[in-house]
């Protein structure tokens, strides 16, 4: 089923490629055989199969060989098989009018397609989201701290709760849990461009400098939140630096290929103006500043290429878009024999590069919200709810005299590192996904940001005293004991005093006093 989505994702782009091939005057066996070199790989293999069929005699040509394997697509994937039969149809067309029509339907019909599956997978992600929410947080929040609080209400009787297995759970099964639900997630993702490989592992080089930084921390006898924060802060710095060269080459040439495709319609308008080819390729990048290098480029390998357009295009543009290079050559080539039939070309197949991209935007628009709230979870919420429950389970511990879990901060500042970690990887599998690198610049980004407000929140200490009438020095003895969730508070009334001894309390700030009762 995933599969057969991937497809749908895929058909704009098959259907540029042969928009292109077609238009410019190729044949549908040219067509179908630039595909199965270039295509994107669900499509590659298929298409591949058809030529092999038909180079083998399996079948009587390349389009009956096709159209056998569309016919084996359904459910999901019928925008896919529908708009590759507009395309085989518009092969035939007697008239560029109605070959431009057709072929004008069949992009519509593979972005509607995609959009469709567009809104069903951004509505799929509800429950596995909410799960995740749920898990990060109050699995955490019940195990760690209200859990402790209920023992020292005495709800457990003589049973003690077991520390251990508390933080089994907190470190090894939650983030199970977590991590099947988002590999689950990525697995399901039909938009996923980016699979991750071995390609980035060198980008995690730089986190391993926390383990030596931690036990110089621990040796120094620093806090235990300290030691988390700093070992993992230092770490992620030094890797945020190591990545951000690479990051911001990604992103560079990600604009860049965004403004090329969209300079492919306007270089159909200075075609269908009368200018040549050369001379509009180059003018209409240059004119762009996100990719004004490329046609500095591209001017370049024009003077030094001896008449082979097509090379100097390639050599120019494929390091950035492999796609509008191949849609380039075509149109090169198509000017050759007619300016304004390249035009043409141009302006339909840069249509189909705008609403393509239109559609992709639409996408990320609706996944946004989804992603904005996994990382304010991991980032922010999770952080200051569970650094709260520890400031207030510490005092509460103290009054009654229970002996807690000791470790609680430092297991808690190791949860929210594996929390970063995973959502680090969830945000990476949401639309047309990211690698490694990706996955690591994230983690770097989000976990030193999570634990500074753990350890603030955390630190948080509520200072009160409690008094009755007149000064409060001197004025009681004050105790309090904790049942059952609740404070009782009581006043050991001295004979001297000469309030009643059972007289009403009132609360009243004491700046750099403990909480007392008088």
């Amino acid at each position: 089923m995933t599969d057969r989505r991937r497809l749908v994702n895929e058909a704009p782009t098959v259907v540029g490629l042969l928009t292109s091939v077609i238009e410019s005057g190729g044949s549908l066996d040219l067509a179908v055989r630039t595909v199965a070199e270039d295509g994107p790989p669900l499509s590659r293999a298929m298409f591949s199969d058809a030529v092999r069929m038909a180079d083998t005699k399996g079948c009587a040509s390349v389009r009956d060989a096709l159209t056998a394997s569309l016919s084996k697509i359904s459910g999901e994937a019928s925008g896919y098989r529908q708009s590759i039969l507009l395309c085989i149809s518009a092969s035939d067309a007697e008239s560029a009018q109605e070959r431009l029509r057709i072929l004008g339907d069949a992009s519509d019909v593979s972005l509607d397609s995609v959009r469709i599956m567009g809104e069903r997978y951004s509505a799929s992600l509800t429950t596995p989201c909410m799960t995740i929410f749920a898990l990060g947080i109050m699995a955490p929040m019940i195990l760690m701290s209200i859990l402790p609080m209920l023992g020292i209400g005495g709800l457990f009787g003589a049973v003690t709760v077991d520390s251990d297995l508390i933080v089994l759970v907190t470190l090894v099964i939650v983030p199970a849990a977590i991590t099947v639900i988002a590999w689950r997630i990525r697995a399901r993702n039909p938009f996923l461009s980016e699979s991750p490989d071995s390609g980035g592992i060198g980008c995690l080089a730089p986190l391993l400098l926390a383990v030596p930084l931690w036990f110089a921390l621990v040796y120094l006898g620093r806090p235990q939140v300290e030691v988390m924060l700093y070992a993992v802060a230092t770490a992620c710095v030094s890797g945020a630096i190591f990545m951000f060269a690479g990051v911001r080459r990604d992103s560079r040439r990600a604009g860049s290929e965004e403004g090329i495709r969209d300079s492919v319609f306007e270089l159909g308008n200075a075609l269908l103006g009368g200018d040549n080819f050369e001379k509009a390729a180059a003018e209409v990048l240059r004119s762009r500043p996100e990719c004004a290098h490329v046609g500095v480029s591209l001017g370049r390998e024009l003077d030094l290429c001896r008449g082979d357009v097509e090379k100097a295009v390639d050599s120019a543009v494929s390091p950035i878009s492999p796609r509008v290079s191949r849609t380039l050559r075509d149109i090169c080539r198509c000017s050759r024999q007619d300016t304004d039939d390249a035009g043409r070309l141009a302006v339909a197949v840069g249509r189909q590069f705008q609403n393509e991209s239109a559609t992709r935007r639409e996408l990320s628009v609706r996944l946004k919200s989804m992603t904005d709230m996994m990382v304010g979870t991991a980032v922010f919420f999770a952080p200051m709810v569970l650094g709260l429950s520890v400031s207030m389970l510490g005092p509460l511990s103290r009054i009654a005299g229970y002996e807690g879990m000791g470790n609680s901060e430092l297991v808690l500042s190791l949860y929210l590192v594996e929390l970063c970690a995973m959502i680090s990887v969830l945000t990476s599998s949401l639309g047309e996904g990211a690698g490694i690198r990706g996955m690591a610049w994230r983690f770097c980004l989000s976990a030193p940001i999570s634990l500074v407000v753990f350890a603030v929140c955390s630190a948080v200490q509520i200072r009160r005293c409690y008094r009755g009438c007149g000064p409060w020095e001197g004025h009681g003895v004050r105790e309090a004991r904790s049942a059952l969730g609740c404070c009782r508070l009581r006043r050991v009334h001295r004979a001297d005093d000469p309030r009643p001894p059972h007289g009403p309390l009132r609360l009243l700030q004491a700046p750099g006093r403990a909480a007392v009762v008088h």
